[in-house]
């Protein structure tokens, strides 16, 4: 597979994580992003898969909303609190249906 294609889909599926979890907390882009401590351009850039985050600005995130890097990074839940995956769960049923 072609490298930059990959990166996209990667940059893609991390966005769509944070998405999905910032939408579990019930947060807009900007107070989801200043709880990390990041400005709401940067994270907007990391949910639109246009950048992937640092991993120190992962850290960041991973600190103010109790998700993992597993989760950003890679899609594992199983280091997840129970309330935050069962939320994500919920917002992925909604958009479902």
């Amino acid at each position: 597979m072609d490298d930059e294609i990959f990166e996209g889909r990667e940059k893609a599926n991390i966005g769509a994580r944070l998405e999905l979890t910032r939408n579990a907390v019930g947060l807009d882009q900007q107070t989801f992003a200043s709880h990390a401590g990041l400005k709401a351009s940067t994270y907007n850039q990391y949910e639109n898969g246009i950048n992937q985050p640092q991993i120190s600005a992962a850290n960041a995130l991973c600190d103010a909303h109790r998700i993992t890097l597993d989760w950003i990074y890679r899609g594992d839940m199983s280091g997840l609190s129970r309330t935050t995956h069962d939320a994500i769960f919920a917002v992925r049923k909604v958009r479902r249906e």
